[in-house]
Parts: C-alpha cells; structure tokens; sequence
C-alpha cells in the first residue's frame, strides 16, 4: 500500500486551515466517507462470501459433508495463479508486497492500476493465503480520494491529494480493525505524519471514517452480511500486574521479536525465487500453503481453517477455546501458521495486522500456563510483541493489543508496553531481514558471472557465484531440515509428542531440505554458459556432463522424494504393501540420489581444490555430507518394510542413521555459515521488484 507525502514544502498548515478550500476539502472528505464505504463493506463481504462458499458450502455440495484435508490443496495452488497473473500482466503490479510492512510513499495508486489491487487482493484473501484485507483497502481508499480529486479538479495541488487519498484510506478501514480511531492512527504512524500536517490530514480523514463507521453499521443491519470489525466477545479476566508478569513481558518481547525476524527473514529471502518466475513460483507456494493447512488437520484434528486466511475470524474461536488447546497443538499451530505466512508475505497481497495478531494470540495463550502468567496478560503481550516485530509501529502495536481485550486492556497496558518496547528494540537491533553484506537487498537479482563456478562449500557443488547472502540462506534451511530431522529420531521427543506429530517433524524438515536444493539447483543452472541463447533463465534444462548441474539435480530429485515418503508417512491405516509402496520407495530413491549426488560433489571438490588446498573447509564439508549421504541410505535399508509381516527390517538401526545422516548435514551447513574467503566479486544488482 502506498500513502502520499506527509506534506508539501512552503505550505503553511495553519493557514490552509482557515481557508475556505479545506472547509470544501471536509465535506468533500465527508461526502467520499459514503461510497469508499460502500465499496470497502462490499469487497470485505465479497471475500467473506467466496471463502464461504468455496470451503464450506462446496465441498458440501461436492461430498456431501464437511471440506476433507486436502481440500485446501488445489484452492490454495488456484490462489496462486490467479494471484500471479493479476500481478504480472494487470497493471501496477497487484499493489505493493506485504512483505516489506506498510510501505509509505510514492503517491495513492492511480485509476487504473485500482483493478489489479482489487482482484490480486480478491483472489488472495478469498481463496486462503494468509494474509489480511487492511493493506488493500488502505490502498483502495487512498486510490479512489485522489481519482475522486481529478475528476474534481485535474490541476488539484498536491496538499489536497494527500488529505483526500488519506480520507479515502480511513474510510476505507473505518471499522476493520474494531474502531474508527484505531484505524486513523495506524494510517498516520505508518506515514509518519506529524506536527501541524497531522491536523490537516487528520480532521478530513476522521470525518471520512467516521461517516465510513456508520455507513458499515448500516449496511449491517440492512444486509445482514456481518460488520466485518475485529473483536473478541470472550475476554478473560485481567489480573493485576505483577513482577513475574513484567518479567514475562521481557520474554515475551524477544520472542515475538525473533519470530517476527524469522517470518519476514523467509519471505524477504523468497522474493528473489519469486522474481525469477513468478506463476510458477506463487503457484508452488500455494501449494506448500495447502499442503501445510492439510497436514495441520491430519495431525491435529482440528479445522484447517485455523491455518489459512487472515485469522480475523478465527481468532475469537482461538480465545474463546483457549482452554482447550493442547500445548502440543499450540505449537503446531504456530509453526504452520509462521510458515504459510513468510510464504503469504513473498508472493501474494494483502496486509500483514491480522495474521501476526492470530500468532501473537497463539503465542500468549501457549505461555499463559507459565508460573506468574495468566491468559489476558499473555494474549496482550504476545499480540503486542508480534505486531510491534511485524509492523515496527510501537504505538499503533500497544492500542491494537489493549483495545481489543476491552475494559481489561487496562489493567494488562504495562505488561503489553514492556513487551512491545522489547520487541521494537530488538527488530531494529537486529539486522535487516534481506539486507545482503554489501547492503544490497535480497529481492535484488544478480548477473551470473561468466567465469568458471567456485566450489561450494554446502555441498562440494559450485557456487555459481552466489552472493554471501545467499550462501547463508541456503545454510540457514539445511540447518533447519536438518535439525528438525534429527529431532524427530530423538526417542523423548517421539515420545512426548506422539508418532502424528514426530512424522509432521520429518515432513517440515523435508520442505526445508527442498527449499535449500532448489536455491542451489539453481545456481548451479544459472552458471551454465549460455551458448548463445539464455538456457540459464529455464528451469528444464539437460547437462549431465556437467557435474555442477548434475549433483544440484540430483540432490533436489532426492528432496523431492523425501518430501511424497514423509507426506505419505502422516496417513494413518496404510497397508504394508501402501507403506513399502508410498513411504519406503521414495525414501529409498531419495537417499540414493543424495549419496550419488554427493559423490559427484566430492568427486568435483577433489579435482578443484587438490592442486591448491586439498584439506580445505570445501573438501571437509563434502566428506562430512558424503557420510551423512551414507547414513541415510544404512537408515533407508533398514527401514525397509518386510511384506509377511508388515514390520519394519530394524527400526533402531533406521533411527540411527537417521540421526547420524542429519547431524552430518547440520554439521556441513553450520561450516558453511563461515565460508572460505575467494577472490570472486558479487554480482552486480539487476534492479528491484514489487
């Protein structure tokens, strides 16, 4: 989304004030307040009717019940495309990406790029992408009061755009996020307006939203469709404050800090995958959604719904039930929902308020249960510290908190400001999410170097001449699949949270292990000599001859196996033949393509840096990764499934080699975070995308 400059130069605030000019500028912010309005409750209804439509009615319809696991799946990868193609053929590019927060800036979009908004933000919202509807309708408002000030007056100066777009905004959201006020005050810290300009912007669009407020109440209760307002009918008892709540404040803080990093850490990282095809890659990424809100329901029970959308609706469930969450679960659904939303936030549309709102709640429940916690102090605080990690905006963080728990977000205000303090500390301590060693940003692309590809060091496969950020990123996710492998073979973790919960570990870690080959993959088709045409832009391309291409292609196959044998291991009732079938066999192909892709890397890193340093850290992390290639393949024969009896050949030894291949791997991506030094250059910036 986009605002317009807080102001002009040589303009005197007070003296526009006085001017007849900004009476008629009120009541024409006024008179705007009526139709954004309407157009906003309609689009807000719209998503609400197709979402309703699409999972609860259809399958319904379809199967006679409610909507199965999978059901989100092909939805989600529609979602996807759809999504994509508005960005790239419509124009002004869908709006801006969530991912970078509340862009401010540039100017309220102009007429016609408002379709591609609409619809990009229509079919994201709709069809389950985790994200909210305040980012499009911020844009939308702002986009109809400047259209609405050119049909008026085309030479309007620019002091009347920038008071009626931010009119048009806070109608827009007037009651979204459950108070007119609430609304205006996000709009006004995220652009940063101050001073005498925060009158002249302020009184036109509090006018605007609240005319907008009463026009939803209205529609309310003549159509009946729901007020669309962010509330919570159960709130639970405030307890005083104490010490141990003010303590629990501090971490509570810099754990939404940290998750919030993380979150914007993996959609900043995306983008560039995003950039390079963006169809296919949004639509891989809803399918990664779907299959993520599947599993979610598979292991849990409960809906997939909670997973998907803005969480809006969901969370008054979440908070009203809270007592029947399982720790276990919480956990669950926090991972899932972290994950789909970095996702959401790389490549769809839409706001990023409510999906950290929904985590933030997850979060404080799951710590209500800490000595000296209770349930209202832990849902401020964690909606707080998550808001303050994903938007940076300290004050409109608190008040989002407080307000919505009502009379008691008074008595929880100090615990919510420490840890809202905290976690705006902490983000603007940390680094900048995407930000690369050369203070590059990660969504910039870089030219393939023409010269032969350096070893690397993740795998003994060529870098291609990745940039170090890259290099990081890649090790970041092998350390993550690989850690998330090796927990699920430990036995007081299997056993503590049961064999559902132990294969989703193995699925997840399997989606990281995916994400980091693919990146090599390719870098390693990047580094292909074009030959005169630009092979290295195709994702099918055919080298075999070329050993950096074949130990990325076959490493990613193996991931890729590795992913259908744990997604196949979360079904229940599968038969012996199923399991040898659908999980044995893929983990069988996969270990073999990581032991033969890891040969051809050590083979490579052999002949590349004998000559020059043969125990150099590339040749040790691909010895260490050719052992972990063997440790899964000794666990992949071991886990082989007998057919008379249905068991498996020798669990234990499945297990430990299991663990052994993982730590191997965690080992190798824990070396590569350090790489050696070369005197390669990082490629230069090809420009910046939406």
């Amino acid at each position: 989304m986009s605002e317009p400059a807080a102001s002009s130069p040589g303009i005197d605030p007070l003296a526009v004030i006085r001017s007849r000019s900004y009476i008629a500028a009120l009541v024409l912010a006024a008179v705007l307040g009526v139709p954004i309005s309407i157009i906003a409750y309609g689009f807000l209804a719209s998503v609400t009717a197709i979402q309703q439509f699409v999972f609860v009615g259809l399958p319904d319809l379809v199967l006679g019940g409610p909507a199965p696991a999978w059901w989100p799946v092909p939805w989600l990868m529609l979602c996807g495309l759809l999504t994509a193609s508005t960005i790239r053929y419509l124009p002004g590019t869908g709006g801006h990406s969530p991912a970078s927060g509340f862009t401010t800036g540039g100017g309220p979009p102009r007429g016609r790029e408002l379709v591609g908004i609409v619809l990009a933000a229509l079919t994201t919202l709709s069809l389950g992408a985790v994200l909210g509807p305040e980012g499009p309708l911020i844009a939308i408002g702002g986009g109809l009061g400047a259209l609405a000030v050119h049909l008026v007056k085309k030479d309007a100066p620019p002091m009347a755009l920038t008071i009626m777009a931010s009119a048009g905004s806070f109608a827009a959201i007037s009651t979204l996020l459950g108070s007119p006020v609430l609304g205006a005050f996000l709009i006004m810290e995220a652009a940063g307006i101050g001073g005498m300009t925060l009158s002249l912007v302020a009184l036109p669009g509090l006018l605007a939203s609240g005319v907008g407020a009463l026009v939803f109440v209205g529609l309310d209760g003549w159509t009946g469709l729901g007020s669309f307002s962010l509330a919570l009918p159960a709130v639970p008892p405030a307890v005083p404050p104490t010490l141990a709540t003010l303590g629990w404040a501090v971490v509570m803080g810099a754990v939404g800090a940290l998750l919030g990093w993380s979150i914007r850490r993996v959609a900043l990282s995306l983008r560039p995958v995003v950039h390079r095809n963006r169809v296919l890659v949004t639509t891989a990424f809803g399918l990664l959604i779907g299959l993520t809100a599947m599993a979610y329901q598979a292991v849990s029970g409960l809906s997939f719904t909670q997973v998907l959308f803005s969480g809006q609706d969901a969370l008054p469930e979440l908070v009203g039930n809270a007592a029947d969450y399982s720790l276990p679960v919480l956990v669950l659904l926090i991972l899932c929902k972290t994950l789909v939303y970095g996702l959401s936030l790389s490549a769809f549309r839409g706001g990023p308020v409510f999906p950290s709102m929904f985590i933030g709640a997850a979060l404080g429940i799951a710590a209500s249960g800490l000595p000296g916690m209770n349930l209202a102090a832990g849902l401020g605080m964690g909606m707080g510290a998550m808001c303050a990690a994903m938007l940076r905006l300290p004050l409109t963080s608190t008040l989002l908190a407080t307000l919505l728990l009502g009379a008691d977000g008074v008595a929880v205000t100090p615990q919510v400001v420490v840890a809202v303090a905290v976690a705006f500390v902490i983000i603007n301590v940390l680094p900048v999410p995407g930000a690369t060693s050369s203070g590059t940003p990660d969504d910039v692309g870089g030219a393939p170097s023409q010269g032969r590809p350096r070893p690397d060091p993740a795998h003994g496969i060529p870098r291609a001449d990745r940039s170090p950020g890259q290099d990081r990123r890649i090790a970041w996710l092998f350390i993550i699949g690989s850690s998330l492998f090796a927990l699920g073979v430990v036995p007081p973790y299997a056993e503590a949270v049961g064999p559902h919960l132990c294969g989703l570990t193995f699925f997840v870690g399997s989606l990281f292990f995916t994400c980091a080959a693919y990146l090599q993959y390719r870098a390693a088709v990047d580094a292909l000599p074009a030959g005169g045409t630009t092979p290295h832009r195709s994702f099918w391309v055919w080298a075999p001859r070329n050993p950096v291409w074949l130990a990325g292609a076959l490493q990613l196959a193996g991931t890729l196996w590795f992913n259908w044998s744990t997604a196949n291991a979360l079904l229940v009732n599968l038969s012996a033949a199923l399991t040898e079938q659908r999980v044995w066999r893929p983990d069988a192909l996969g270990s073999v393509a990581f032991l033969v892709s890891s040969a051809v890397a050590l083979r490579y890193a052999r002949r590349s840096v004998a000559a020059v340093r043969p125990r150099s850290r590339t040749w040790t992390i691909s010895v260490i990764n050719v052992t972990g290639s063997v440790a899964f393949g000794i666990s992949a024969v071991a886990a082989f499934v007998v057919p008379s009896s249905g068991d498996v050949l020798n669990a234990e030894l499945s297990g430990l080699g299991t663990l052994v291949g993982a730590l191997c791997f965690l080992a190798g991506a824990i070396l590569m975070l350090s790489p050696e030094s070369t005197d390669a250059s990082v490629p230069a910036a090809r420009g910046t995308h939406p």
